[in-house]
């Protein structure tokens, strides 16, 4: 049975997400429709399409591999990937923004943490008044918040950085709301931040184990939750000239660059900054770069695989908000063109209302100028025959016998007259 490619459509951007990876191997339909039930957000699909039909599309996008590769899915669906240069642009700048705001609260908690540092003596024992200037500190205890989870998502709820494409008719302006920049659930950037965080602890840790563990042991460090992921950037700095050569694979990039650049994962992990979808995903580059500056294969394979699935989900909801901006803006163009002619319709209502008055007011004015016409040209002919009109004569007699007398009337006229000749 042949789909549209409307429902095509919707189904591709419902399952893009949910067909990666392994799940993208599929193909039986038992694994499929399992795998479609799975997930709650599919349900106003499956009642609109039925569970049969979707998993019917789902496994022919599956056979045609349509969900692996961009470049078919491109094929299959051109309108989706299209974008015109103004809204690349509106996009790109809400991105900006929304970045730049972003940055300026991590500088301010940068600022604060570091205030915070130069006032612990402990820590400066290790060296650490050479790194103050990259504008990094410790906040004390790992997990302290300035924002609770409550108040981030709140915030998530009402972006901050949402740019309006103005719609404008005869009579009326439509304000449609962008969709971007892209942000995920709180929850879930709480849980990458979070585990990302840890895992660059743990690297951390064990990279000092190995190559220096003297100062763990000075210090008491026993785990690599002993201290945060701060403390652990400092030190490896700190004692980087002390580390044979070799130990670090930096790649050819400054190590303190790739050292200091997971600060604000640190930061907006802690501190609950809400980030957006492509900032969080630069975060965990930062810390896949640094696992491997590290050596810690284990640690940047799953880094590199969390970039990916982050990669595929924001790629698959941009695509989703394209494809709803797209359909939003043509319902607004129909109901902008109805609302152009309904307007054009009420004009000519209107105008036939006006024309249609004149036309009456002309036709009255036409019969009165008939009527005292006429009503002149019998007084002049009564003037001249010197008689009155017995047309204009009514006896109430007519009422009452249904005849009137014009013989008695003319005579009755004749009388007056008759005496002085």
């Amino acid at each position: 049975m042949a789909h549209t490619s409307k429902d095509k459509r919707r189904v591709y951007l419902a399952c893009r997400a949910i067909f990666t990876g392994a799940r993208a191997q599929l193909r039986k339909q038992k694994k499929v429709r399992e795998e479609i039930v799975k997930w709650p957000a599919l349900k106003p699909l499956i009642q609109d399409l039925g569970l049969e039909k979707v998993v019917a599309i789902a496994r022919d996008l599956l056979e045609r591999r349509v969900f692996e590769s961009e470049l078919k899915a491109k094929v299959e669906f051109p309108e989706l990937f299209h974008l015109s240069p103004n809204q690349e642009a509106q996009r790109e700048a809400s991105e900006i923004n929304a970045a730049k705001s972003t940055t300026e609260a991590l500088e301010e908690i940068a600022s604060v943490d570091q205030a915070d540092v130069e006032s612990e003596r402990g820590f400066e024992e290790t060296g650490a008044n050479g790194l103050e200037e990259n504008g990094v500190g410790e906040n004390g205890q790992y997990g302290e918040d300035t924002k609770s989870g409550t108040e981030a998502e709140e915030a998530e709820e009402v972006p901050q950085h949402t740019a309006a494409l103005e719609r404008t008719g005869p009579r009326h302006t439509v304000a449609m709301p962008s969709l971007y920049p892209t942000y995920i659930p709180y929850k879930a950037q709480h849980l990458i931040l979070n585990e990302t965080q840890r895992l660059l602890e743990e690297s951390c840790f064990e990279f000092i184990q190995r190559w220096f563990p003297a100062v763990l042991e000075e210090k008491g460090w026993d785990c690599a939750s002993s201290v945060e992921l701060t403390t652990w950037t400092r030190l490896l700095a700190h004692t980087a000239d002390k580390m044979p050569p070799g130990a670090f694979n930096s790649g050819g990039t400054p190590l303190t660059e790739v050292l200091f650049a997971t600060n604000n994962l640190r930061h907006s992990a802690v501190h609950r900054v809400l980030t957006t979808a492509r900032s969080i995903q630069d975060l965990v580059k930062s810390a896949l770069t640094l696992t491997f500056t590290l050596g810690d294969q284990k640690r940047a394979r799953q880094l590199e695989e969390m970039c990916y699935e982050l990669e595929s989900k924001i790629k698959a909801m941009e695509l989703n908000k394209n494809a709803l901006e797209n359909t939003a803006s043509a319902s607004l163009d129909e109901i902008q063109r109805q609302r152009e002619l309904l307007d054009r319709k009420e004009r000519e209502v209107i105008a036939n209302m006006m024309k249609d008055d004149q036309e009456t007011k002309g036709l009255i004015g036409a019969l009165l100028e008939d009527s005292v016409g006429r009503i002149l040209e019998e007084k002049t002919e009564v003037e001249d025959d010197g008689q009155i009109p017995v047309d204009h004569v009514h006896d109430h007699r007519d009422d009452e016998h249904g005849r009137s007398d014009r013989s008695s009337l003319n005579k009755v006229a004749e009388g007056p007259f008759n005496m002085y000749y």
